[in-house]
């Protein structure tokens, strides 16, 4: 009996594909919706949106935009710009939306800072390079590396994304767009301080970074965490 030549070709290029992976589902992880805003009742916003009372920023570099939004901009200079709030938080969970525009920002927590500059503490950390890691400013640097090029696959540039992050006791999570980027349990962090932003120094180096949505719930420590 004579082949049809298509049925062999045909039986080629399904092997291709199974050997190659052509046509196979991606392995890059799907985002969980349930941490994309807040769940339940308890939430309460870190700034009143309208000015920066209860906060400790410098008025050259931040301010509260129209609609709520903290809005800091730097055209870049030797030193960092902090915005941190005046009362210390322990274990929370916390919502926001963030937009970052050039150099580098990221969402402070428990911090202790010494002044505008020298803050040393955990930050969620956002920039190319940076996003979904866990960075300890004047520390140990990147406790959490998270791969550029799955952060890549995630981060809407120049626009809103969203970071969801729990902090109780020693134990860190965050999730950037709804897909979890951070989870260890680092027995060297502080476990309580202020929550703040970042403008990164950087001479010449435009940062402008925004924050609305912000939101926390206080939560129970466990001594598991501990």
């Amino acid at each position: 009996m004579k082949m049809n030549p298509w049925f062999g070709l045909s039986f080629l290029v399904i092997a291709l594909r199974a050997f190659s992976g052509f046509g196979a589902e991606s392995t890059a992880a799907k985002p969980d919706d349930t941490v994309l805003q807040p769940q339940g009742t308890g939430w309460l916003p870190i700034f009143n949106g309208t000015n920066l009372d209860g906060w400790d920023a410098e008025a050259e570099y931040w301010k509260m935009d129209e609609g709520g939004v903290l809005h800091g901009r730097t055209p870049g200079t030797r030193e960092h710009h902090y915005a941190y709030t005046k009362t210390n938080y322990a274990d929370f969970e916390l919502h926001a939306d963030v937009k970052l525009i050039g150099n580098n920002s990221g969402i402070c927590i428990r911090i202790a800072p010494k002044n505008f500059d020298n803050v040393p503490g955990y930050q969620v950390d956002m920039g190319d390079g940076y996003w979904g890691c866990l960075w300890e400013e004047h520390g140990r640097g990147k406790v959490v590396d998270f791969p550029r090029a799955e952060a890549d696959k995630l981060v809407r540039k120049e626009d809103w994304n969203h970071y969801y992050i729990r902090a109780v006791g020693h134990h860190m999570e965050a999730w950037l767009n709804g897909v979890k980027t951070i989870d260890v349990v680092d027995d060297k962090g502080l476990l309580t301080g202020p929550i703040g932003f970042q403008l990164c120094h950087g001479q010449g180096k435009l940062t402008d970074a925004s924050f609305k949505n912000v939101v926390y719930r206080p939560l129970a420590a466990t001594a598991a965490n501990h």
